[in-house]
């Protein structure tokens, strides 16, 4: 009787601490890049990777939402070395969504854009969604 209740505690202590292991805290962050600046793209590039850093990729999500002007600085013809630090943080898991918004306005089509990058049809709805749902929220 004792050796079936000391398995059954056993089994219920590693059930629950893989289901603490399973509800790990996975952080949420939304970087905004709305001016047309490499220097402002770089920035957020680089804030990205440094909070890949601290938490560890697997347990971070990131977005960069790039609106506005800034669209400009995802074209597929951008001066190095944005187009190949945007395919490396692509493949990082880092993602650049492009506001089709903004790119319409400024009368550009997804083939005058960097493949790596994806689309939103709104960028400024896309952050005000994200925060909705707890998203951290930082415009460097």
């Amino acid at each position: 009787m004792k050796i079936k209740f000391w398995l059954m505690a056993v089994v219920l202590s590693l059930a629950s601490l893989s289901a603490v292991a399973a509800e790990q805290v996975k952080h949420r962050l939304l970087i905004q890049v709305s001016e047309d600046s490499i220097e402002r793209l770089m920035a957020a590039l680089n804030a990205a990777k440094f909070v890949q850093a601290q938490y560890g990729a697997p347990n971070v999500e990131i977005e960069i939402v790039v609106f506005g002007p800034g669209v400009q600085t995802l074209k597929y013809y951008a001066p190095k070395p944005v187009p190949d630090r945007v395919k490396q943080e692509k493949y990082n898991g880092i993602r650049i969504l492009v506001c089709d918004y903004s790119m319409r306005a400024a009368k550009l089509r997804p083939s005058d854009m960097l493949r790596e990058v994806s689309y939103v049809p709104s960028g400024v709805v896309e952050i005000m969604e994200k925060e909705q749902l707890g998203w951290s929220y930082i415009r460097p």
